[in-house]
This record gives structure tokens, C-alpha cells and sequence, in this order.
């Protein structure tokens, strides 16, 4: 019985204990559920906040997205738009730059030819203003001589020697009486019964803005006693350009000083260069081959040096211009006579001269032909001296000439 009474006393107690530590895991367990209630209270709290918030950063993000997304549209639409018109642009521009290439070349062409045709002309009309001097000048037209010396430019002109000698000079300021004094001087030169007038030789020389003419003439004048009587004049004219198709007479040298034996000097070096030109071996022996002893100098080349005696008409003549030169070419700008004495004269041909050898050496050189001629006893011209100086340069020959 005791025993029975004892086992009831500790299942209650048991109980009691377990209902105390039940009760006490409630509490702990509501007391924990309260705080996590209250965290997760705060925590939701926060989260809502943040929602909030996120959603009006999303609404905000979503409007800005629709309004870039339609700018965006827009651009597309804009860029695709402009792309088509740049590729059709860039089309356009490149065949455009084609032509405009094409264009240019064709202008520069077009700007060259016309710089060279406008100077071609222009040097044209001055060789005519010359060449008319001439012309006039074999018609005994005094009136169209004076003609060319009118213009802007001051003009150079003098006779040598009686009749109409005298130097003057005609300008702007004073060719009312200058011109008239010029063409009085002509008409005194002219002053014959008749006058029949050959242009020997005539050199017509283009120089930049000016033109040079050389002329060998002889006059058969007739007197009113019926005498003829043949004079020889070297006649210098130069011409200078004012504009493209105007050009007028700036200097005029009559030399009218010429012996016959030096108007046949000067002809029988005219004769010198077309041999030479012409690689005719007897006329060469018959002007530089004489009773004088005679030599040829060459300033520069394969066959520079001196040549003297036998050496002309063995080595220079026979070897070198018979064999070793293939041709020959002198392109005269100008030449003058000065008298040394009586029977020997000092002659400057000045020019360009070109060389080209058998082996097919090409030599071109500004070249003073610088010849000693002397008379034979019977008056035929002997070359005593053929200096070739072609070591010259532009200027040098250039400055020569007159201007």
C-alpha cells in the first residue's frame, strides 16, 4: 500500500516538474517568438521602406527607360537616315573628287600649255616686231622703221658713220622730237638715187622678254652720176615686250663701218658653222688651212686641248670632226666683229653648242666661237684661230648680249 502511495507521490511531482519546465520553454519560447516577432516586425518594416523605395526608383528608372527608349527609336531612325545619306553622300563626293582630281590634272595641263603658248606668242610677236625692222629696212621704209622705235619704253639708236651718223636717244618724254630726228638720220643713210638692200645673214634670237636680231647686210647705192658703190653695215635690233601682243623697238646699232674684207670675214665664218654642221671636210681645209699657221683650241669635252699646225687637218679636222663627232648643231644667238688691223679681225659667235659623239656622248654647252681671221694675199679670209670655249654658262653669254 505504502508502496503505491509512494509511486503516485512521484508521477506527480514528475508532472509538476514537467508542466514547470514546460511552462518555463513556453515563456522562453514566447519571449523568443516576441522577439523575432519584433525583429522580423523590423526587419519587414525596413523591407517595406525599401520597396517603397525601390519601386519609385523603379518607377522613375522604367519612365526614364520608355523616354530613352523612344529617344533611342528616334536615333536609330535619325542615324539609319543619316547613314543612308552619308553612304549616298560619300558616293557622291567620291565621284566627285574623282572628277575634281581629273579636273586639276587637266587645268595644270591646261595652265602649262597656255604659260608656254602665251610666251610662244609673245616671243612670237617679238620676232615679227624684229623681223619687220628688217623687212622695212630692205624696203628702204624709213617711215616703218621709226614706227616700231614708238611706245612707252626709251629706245636706243645709232648710225656709226657718215652719212646719217650720230647716236640718239628717244623717250616718252621727248618723241616728238626724237623720232623725227631718227627718221631724218634714216633718210640721210638712204640718201641714193637707188638702193638695192641684201639681208646676208639674219640671226633672230628669243630671249625671255626681249628679242635680239643680227643682221649682215650689204646696200648697192646708185649716185645721180650713176655710180654704184656697195657698202656693208651689221645692223643690231632688239625688241622688248610691253604686253602680250605688244612689243616695240628698243635699240638699233647701225654699223655701218664694214670693209668688204670684213663683211667677207663674217661670211666666210658663216660658212665655217654650216661645215662644221655639215661635216664637209674640203670647205673646213680651205678656212682653216692656208699660208698662215692656224690652231684650234676646245676649252672643255673629251677633246679639249689645243690643236696647232699638221694637228688641225690631221687630228681636228680628220680625226675628230670626220670620225669622232657624229653631228654637230650651233644655235647662234649673236656675233660681233672688232677689227685688229687692217687685214685681221677678232670674231665672238655667241650661242649654244651641241656635240654628239660616234659613241653616242651628247655634250650641249653656252659656247663663244671665238675666231682670229686674217686675209691671205689674195684677200680670202684665213681662220688663224678657231677657239671653241664652251665652258661658258647661261649667264655669261647672256650677258654679251645687248640688251
Amino acid at each position: 500500500m505504502k508502496t503505491y502511495l509512494c509511486d503516485t507521490m512521484d508521477v506527480k511531482y514528475i508532472l509538476v516538474v514537467i508542466i514547470i519546465i514546460t511552462f518555463i520553454v513556453n515563456i522562453v519560447s514566447l519571449f523568443y517568438l516576441n522577439s523575432q516577432i519584433a525583429s522580423l516586425s523590423s526587419s519587414y518594416n525596413t523591407l517595406v521602406n525599401n520597396y517603397n523605395t525601390l519601386r519609385t526608383y523603379y518607377q522613375n528608372l522604367n519612365s526614364n527607360y520608355t523616354t530613352l527608349y523612344s529617344s533611342y527609336s528616334n536615333l536609330v531612325n535619325s542615324y539609319n537616315s543619316l547613314s543612308s545619306q552619308y553612304a549616298k553622300l560619300s558616293s557622291e563626293y567620291n565621284t566627285l573628287m574623282a572628277k575634281y582630281d581629273n579636273l586639276t590634272a587637266k587645268y595644270n595641263t591646261l595652265s602649262q600649255n597656255y604659260t608656254i603658248l602665251s610666251g610662244q606668242l609673245a616671243l612670237t610677236m617679238g620676232t615679227m616686231t624684229v623681223q619687220s625692222f628688217y623687212i622695212y629696212l630692205a624696203q628702204v621704209n624709213t617711215q616703218g622703221m621709226e614706227s616700231l622705235l614708238v611706245g612707252p619704253l626709251a629706245s636706243y639708236f645709232e648710225i656709226t658713220s657718215p652719212p646719217g651718223n650720230g647716236t640718239i636717244i628717244a623717250s616718252p618724254a621727248n618723241s616728238s622730237d626724237a623720232l623725227p630726228l631718227i627718221g631724218s638720220k634714216l633718210s640721210q643713210f638712204f640718201n641714193y638715187l637707188s638702193v638695192k638692200t641684201e639681208v646676208k645673214e639674219l640671226v633672230i634670237t628669243p630671249l625671255e622678254n626681249y628679242v635680239l636680231g643680227e643682221g649682215l647686210v650689204s646696200f648697192n647705192d646708185q649716185y645721180a652720176n650713176g655710180t654704184i658703190v656697195t657698202n656693208y653695215a651689221l645692223i643690231t635690233v632688239v625688241a622688248q615686250e610691253i604686253n602680250l601682243s605688244t612689243w616695240q623697238v628698243v635699240y638699233v646699232k647701225i654699223n655701218n663701218a664694214l670693209t668688204q674684207s670684213q663683211y667677207n670675214t663674217l661670211v666666210t665664218l658663216f660658212n665655217l658653222i654650216q661645215a662644221l654642221e655639215s661635216k664637209n671636210i674640203g670647205q673646213l681645209q680651205s678656212i682653216l688651212v692656208g699660208p698662215y699657221q692656224s690652231y684650234v683650241y676646245i676649252a672643255r669635252g673629251p677633246y679639249a686641248g689645243n690643236y696647232s699646225g699638221l694637228d688641225v687637218p690631221n687630228v681636228f679636222i680628220d680625226t675628230i670632226i670626220s670620225k669622232d663627232v657624229s653631228s654637230l648643231q650651233f644655235e647662234l644667238y649673236y656675233f660681233n666683229i672688232t677689227p685688229l688691223n687692217p687685214t685681221t679681225s677678232l670674231v665672238d659667235m655667241y650661242g649654244v653648242l651641241k656635240i654628239t659623239l660616234s659613241n653616242g656622248s651628247t655634250y650641249t654647252s653656252y659656247t663663244d666661237l671665238r675666231t682670229t681671221v686674217e686675209l691671205e694675199p689674195n684677200g680670202v679670209p684665213q681662220v688663224v684661230a678657231l677657239n671653241i670655249i664652251n665652258d661658258l654658262t647661261q649667264q655669261q653669254v647672256v650677258s654679251a648680249l645687248p640688251k
